[in-house]
């Protein structure tokens, strides 16, 4: 089901409890074109959360943040700093904004306006395999 010279990364999500917001998570993940796994994850994840791992393609990554930041009823943090994207939700924002910090540490802040070019612009450099900037990756 990948698209060949589709780059993909993981996103570990930590969501609520809620069966209505674990609902949402994987809603999101399969719209996103990936599966949601959940993972036993005792004292790395908060208190009442889960953990999901997932790997969506780049460009579906924005889809997967803009959906949870429509369906959590808190903001959404995500951090790109490491290899993996972790998301989660802070109570302490606003429903519907979106708090990115990226591989250099710089936090920036959306309600849903430019969030694609902010999370393209996060993400973790990719190499280790040869297929860096113009390779003709970049359809999306």
């Amino acid at each position: 089901m990948d698209v060949v010279g589709t780059e993909r990364i993981q996103v570990n999500v930590f969501a609520p409890g809620e069966p209505e917001s674990l609902a949402a998570v994987r809603e999101a993940f399969t719209r996103a074109e990936s599966v949601a796994k959940d993972v036993e994850a005792r004292g790395t994840v908060p208190l009442g959360d889960v953990l999901l791992i997932g790997s969506v393609a780049t460009h579906a990554l924005a889809y997967l943040v803009n959906t949870l930041r429509k369906a959590w009823s808190k903001g959404v943090v995500i951090d790109a700093i490491g290899r993996r994207i972790t998301v989660r939700q802070d109570p302490a924002l606003p429903r519907g904004l979106v708090v990115v910090r990226s591989k250099s540490g710089e936090v920036t802040v959306r309600d849903g306006a430019g969030l694609t070019d902010v999370i393209t612009a996060a993400l973790p450099a990719r190499g280790g395999d040869g297929t860096g900037q113009g390779s003709g990756g970049s359809g999306a």
